[in-house]
């Protein structure tokens, strides 16, 4: 079952599948080596010394051709997706200047589950004889599905559902952030793009919604910051105001048992997930209150019922701003705003890219539209809170689940 829209690439591997890179070495190349790894023994750089040698010449540095083993798991085998986990290394034979090597790789077994791949590694001179070997380990990461380009996009018509609405969206320049700002501004929203690290996917946003006639802007910010917060709104806000803040901003999830959770991974996303949104909505919130406004916090139904284990510091802090935001739309339901949640099941995006396909399909097992939730799909429940159809909601968690939940 395919979850991306580009391959994935573990289903393109197969044992017995091999790769090869071949490389010359320079001397240029043993001295920018020297320089990087700060190794100057005088066996790889003083001819001289070489010279008193067994060798007679200067041999390269062991690592230098080992390099080569880099290159074919980063861009041959696995190569798209591969993280280098480890690698065993025997030394056989000197290398020296001049030297044409062939590296190759060669697939021994290849782990479903775990995603793992070993690799038998082995380099060679010109003169067939084996300089290197060892056995390599190489997980294939799983990737989020690409954003669709403009061009394949289905090409939706702007109406005006949201017209004249100033919307922020934070951590929107991937996943469901991403798909959320893009139908905002669909709808006729002028949005605000939010990011922290991504700023190449934030301006591919930027023109794509441009690109189909929406207004938007792009900020760079830090929500778990008070003043990232405020500096941020007030930029969204410009002299208009604001009418929709979708909190989304978030951390890639880690699982591990609580053995090995520190109570600083706690407040780390405690302070990236309930933190950002306390920030950004404190700031907002005159704002708001001026517009009587929208406020709709994305949480996840994996901090529902009987939790997702092994992602503690993830459900605990999606938990409080669970609780955060019924608090909020009790405080807030006088002055005419609505707070609300959105709890989709699981999404295939970066952020949980490590879930084993097991989980993906008892995910799609237990569901009776018998697929996984889309960032689309929950992207479409928060225009329905953010338009003036949900006007009498607030105090809601809207579970997005294709049924695998129902209450």
């Amino acid at each position: 079952m395919e979850f991306s829209n580009s391959p994935d690439r573990l289903n393109e591997l197969h044992v017995g599948q091999r790769a090869a890179v071949c490389r010359t070495l320079t001397t240029e190349d043993v001295a920018t080596f020297a320089q990087l790894s700060g190794d100057y023994n005088a066996l790889h750089v003083d001819p001289e010394f070489a010279a008193r040698t067994e060798f007679a010449h200067p041999v390269a540095h062991g690592f230098l051709h080992a390099s080569m083993l880099s290159n074919l798991i980063g861009m041959k085998l696995p190569g798209r997706g591969a993280l280098y986990l480890s690698q065993a290394i025997e030394f056989s034979a000197p290398v020296f200047v001049g030297d044409t090597l062939e590296a190759t790789a060669t697939i021994e077994k290849i782990d479903i589950d775990t995603r793992v791949v070993e690799l038998a590694m082995k380099i060679v001179n010109q003169n067939a004889k084996t300089v290197l070997r060892g056995l390599a380990r190489a997980k294939v990461l799983r990737l989020a599905p690409e954003p669709a380009s403009p061009e394949s996009a289905p090409q939706r018509t702007f109406d005006h559902i949201l017209s004249g609405k100033r919307a922020l969206v934070t951590g929107a320049s991937r996943g469901i952030g991403r798909a959320t700002a893009r139908l905002l501004a669909a709808h006729g929203a002028h949005v605000c793009i939010n990011y922290h690290n991504s700023a190449a996917a934030a301006a591919s946003l930027h023109g794509e919604i441009v690109s189909l006639g929406g207004r938007c802007i792009v900020v760079k910010a830090d929500v778990t910051t008070p003043t990232g917060a405020k500096d941020l709104v007030e930029a969204a806000a410009g002299s208009d105001g604001l009418d929709i803040l979708v909190n989304n901003a978030g951390p890639k999830i880690e699982s591990a048992p609580f053995y090995r959770i520190s109570w600083d991974q706690m407040a780390s996303a405690y302070s990236s997930i309930a933190g950002s949104a306390f920030h950004v909505t404190q700031a907002a919130l005159p704002h708001l209150k001026i517009r009587q406004g929208r406020i709709i916090n994305v949480i996840s139904t994996a901090a529902l019922g009987r939790t997702a284990f092994h992602w503690m510091p993830y459900v605990a802090a999606k938990a409080a701003l669970h609780v955060m935001s019924k608090n909020l739309a009790q405080e807030l339901g006088p002055s005419g705003i609505t707070v609300n949640t959105i709890s989709p099941s699981l999404v295939p995006t970066d952020l949980v890219s490590e879930t084993p396909d097991r989980v993906r399909d008892a995910f799609v097992s237990r569901t009776p539209l018998r697929r996984l939730a889309t960032v689309d799909d929950v992207a479409g429940a928060i225009l329905l809170l953010a338009s003036p159809y949900a006007s009498f909601i607030t105090g809601e968690n809207l579970l997005v689940t294709g049924g695998e939940i129902m209450i």
